[in-house]
């Protein structure tokens, strides 16, 4: 029953490529030309709600049961911190380009900073929860464990996202990518 951790590598090597994509654009943004801040700011609203509402939590399920078998407390409690961080750090940076969508004056090298600090602060997350959690998850829980995560999942995290909202994401990711 690891489809679950299938599908959360899966939004990992999609996280992957989008983080790559801000490189970009912050290389970009620090050469001194202006990426299209609105579709920025909403694919960074996209990414937030997914990871606040779908991703995370799912994850958070899995640390659970890890937890309650006992399993590498201080790697989990440090994976959940950094959830909270990651979407500090993700609601902070989109909130400024809002500001300079509003003509709110910021610095250049300030505004690079947060989204640089954003990825390199989620690369370093997922490398974490694939090299320590992930591994440890498929290798402690039972087919009952996966079962009663499958089944919260299903219940409370699965209908949030649509394939309307997927679609949406999908057009914004190609439209900046091309802009890179």
């Amino acid at each position: 029953m690891t489809h679950l951790l299938d599908r959360l590598y899966q939004d990992h090597k999609h996280l992957v490529l989008l983080l790559d994509l801000y490189e970009k654009i912050l290389d970009m943004f620090r050469d001194g030309q202006e990426p299209d801040y609105e579709l920025l700011s909403e694919l960074l609203q996209f990414m937030e709600n997914y990871a606040d509402q779908i991703h995370h939590p799912t994850e958070e399920l899995i640390f659970d049961r890890l937890r309650a078998a006992g399993q590498h407390q201080g790697v989990l409690d440090v994976l959940t911190r950094q959830h909270e961080v990651l979407s500090q750090l993700t609601r902070f940076f989109r909130q400024s380009l809002d500001g300079v969508i509003n003509s709110e004056v910021f610095r250049r090298d300030e505004l690079e900073v947060q989204g640089r600090d954003l990825v390199t602060t989620l690369r370093n997350h997922l490398n974490l929860e694939e090299a320590e959690a992930f591994p440890l998850a498929r290798q402690v829980l039972t087919d009952e464990d996966w079962a009663a995560i499958q089944a919260e999942v299903q219940e409370k995290i699965s209908p949030i996202f649509d394939e309307t909202d997927l679609a949406r994401f999908r057009a914004l990711y190609q439209h900046l990518s091309t802009q890179a």
